[in-house]
């Protein structure tokens, strides 16, 4: 009974037909160009955005120093303001320019941690003859 069984099932595998799968070499190359060409474009746009926020954290730095070697009366609020602004997504260059131009631009206060320049002293006076 084996053997006829086995006859039987070469005989259907035979009548099977195969389905074939063509690829389009011209369209997979095209695609992939494509794809590394958006990958490139958002790399350059990522590294650009990366760069910038790099300068206005140090910009944030040098601002924070500034905030905290001058002396004026909403030194406090501002110091809380520039600090919440770190944490919030977009909001360190914002607050970064509204610090620079209503204070440091300005001029408001005063600077301390440096001593004032020393006068000089008068050259000694000639001896009489």
């Amino acid at each position: 009974m084996l053997p006829i069984l086995l006859a039987q099932a070469a005989d259907e595998m035979t009548a099977v037909a195969v389905p074939t799968v063509s690829i389009d070499l011209g369209n997979a190359v095209a695609a992939t160009a494509a794809g590394g060409a958006v990958l490139g474009g958002l790399a350059l746009l990522w590294g650009a955005l990366g760069l910038v926020g790099l300068v206005f954290f140090i910009w944030w730095i040098v601002l924070l120093v500034d905030l905290i070697n001058r002396d004026f009366p909403q030194r406090t609020t501002y110091m809380v303001l520039m600090i919440i602004a770190l944490f919030i997504a977009g909001m360190m260059p914002i607050m970064d320019l509204i610090y620079y131009f209503a204070i440091v631009k300005k001029g408001v206060g005063t600077k301390r941690g440096k001593a004032p320049a020393a006068p000089a002293a008068p050259p000694p006076a000639a001896p009489a003859k």
